[in-house]
């Protein structure tokens, strides 16, 4: 009686705490540090770290540089999860944006634009709804923010995401490419609103990194804690590391 007692506590406890895999990879058009293109070197850093979400960065989607490559479709089938693809802006002959790679089912999309400056690339918030195995609802954010330096939209676009996050009061989950570091005004704006899983080590560029750039957040009091983070070593496959952080539910 007392051994299956003991089992029956352990069933309760894996029921009620579950866990999700997530993690933020600017692909940079599919290409490595050795500026050649190749997919399916991308998906298996991906397969590599068996993510339930992924936010891709960068995605070139059947333009003519990448060769009309359908990375919609590649994507999707070479991991076996559901896609989702939002482009930032025509590009030759098809589309330059991101995407959201999810294990789970995806049951609502959305996309918000960002401030972006005329003589600046367009940039946008990606956001997911899906049900785990468990049946929680998450709401899944990716985003890739302005390059430039000093003179730069991510400020203005951190303030819009900052009101996004803010009337959320979901279990949420943000990532992406920020450009920009810890203790640096956009990431103090995330900060007073969500915390932050990390990472603590650099990802930019992948083949000596000198910047944290890549981060994942969760929404405090949300159901949601942050377990392990790693930057995922050694791959060149893009300019970025990929950044994995197992997340738990409650």
């Amino acid at each position: 009686m007392k051994r299956i007692l003991f089992f029956l506590m352990i069933l309760l406890l894996f029921t009620a705490c579950g866990k999700v895999t997530v993690m933020t990879y600017n692909i940079h058009a599919m290409r490595g540090m050795d500026k050649v293109l190749d997919a399916t070197r991308i998906a298996d850093v991906i397969l590599s770290e068996k993510p339930d979400l992924v936010g891709l960065q960068e995605v070139d989607h059947l333009t003519a540089r990448s060769g009309q490559f359908d990375a919609v479709s590649f994507f999707s089938e070479y991991t076996g999860m559901h896609a989702v693809y939002m482009k930032t802006f025509d590009y030759q002959g098809g589309a330059f944006g991101n995407m959201i790679l999810s294990r789970f089912p995806i049951v609502a999309q959305e996309e918000i634009r960002l401030p972006s400056r005329e003589a600046y690339e367009v940039r946008l918030l990606m956001k997911v709804t899906v049900v785990t195995d468990r049946g929680d609802t998450l709401h899944f954010y990716n985003t890739h923010l302005d390059h430039h330096g000093e003179d730069s939209d991510r400020p203005a676009q951190m303030k819009k995401i900052v009101d996004v996050l803010s009337a959320d009061s979901g279990k949420r989950i943000f990532l992406g490419d920020l450009n920009c570091e810890p203790g640096s005004e956009p990431i103090r704006m995330l900060d007073g609103i969500m915390e932050r899983c990390g990472p603590e080590e650099k990802t930019y560029p992948a083949d000596l990194p000198e910047r944290i750039i890549d981060h994942i957040y969760i929404g405090p009091g949300s159901g949601l804690k942050c377990g392990t983070v790693r930057v995922v070593p050694e791959t060149t496959a893009s300019d970025h590391r990929p950044v994995v952080a197992t997340l738990r539910l409650r």
